[in-house]
């Protein structure tokens, strides 16, 4: 796998697991007893659409918006 397949997949998981606790985890940082549905952010939605196309140029382009963080432009 190519080193721009794996820092997709690194952002998707971090994006979605920072979701995941901003709706499971309370503000005392216990877990909420009964689970939450949370929705996945709109640059990992992005990028896993690069990836399933296996578009390098699209995902770069991802890269550079989530370093600078124009999320305006996703």
């Amino acid at each position: 796998m190519n080193t721009w397949h794996n820092k997709a997949h690194e952002i998707i998981a971090r994006h979605s697991l920072q979701s995941y606790q901003q709706a499971n985890i309370l503000p005392n940082g216990k877990a909420r007893k009964r689970h939450v549905p949370y929705s996945i952010p709109e640059i990992a939605t992005a990028m896993v659409a690069a990836l399933n196309s296996d578009n390098e140029h699209e995902a770069k382009r991802l890269f550079q918006v989530e370093a600078v963080g124009a999320w305006t432009l996703i």
